[in-house]
């Protein structure tokens, strides 16, 4: 198993950015997917957890794997968008229709 390098960068940016030092080793051990980074010798490890992913920057150097940064990434996640909760877009709907009616009445 590679030794995992935790940065100076890196524990600064976990705690700028109030980020659990757990979910970032989560994340570098159990990644969800891993990408190519612009940089050819870095990648990101990425992590979807409920609402939010967390992107990690690594290294690998030899059989060492170094974190250099840490972002948490609020959009939803890819390939799924947001979905409202079914009674809440119910009553959406209901309103509409009200409306709609209300409006059918007054237009006469």
């Amino acid at each position: 198993m590679p030794e995992i390098i935790w940065t100076k960068h890196l524990l600064q940016r976990i705690k700028e950015r109030q980020i659990d030092p757990y979910l970032v080793d989560k994340t570098i051990r159990f990644p969800d997917r891993v990408e190519n980074s612009k940089s050819q010798d870095s990648q990101k490890f990425i992590k979807d957890f409920s609402g939010f992913k967390i992107v990690a920057a690594v290294k690998r150097q030899e059989r060492n794997w170094i974190v250099t940064s840490v972002w948490k990434d609020l959009r939803p996640r890819s390939g799924r968008s947001f979905q409202k909760p079914l009674l809440e877009r119910l009553v959406y709907r209901f309103v509409l229709y009200l409306e709609n009616i209300v409006r059918r009445r007054l237009n006469r």
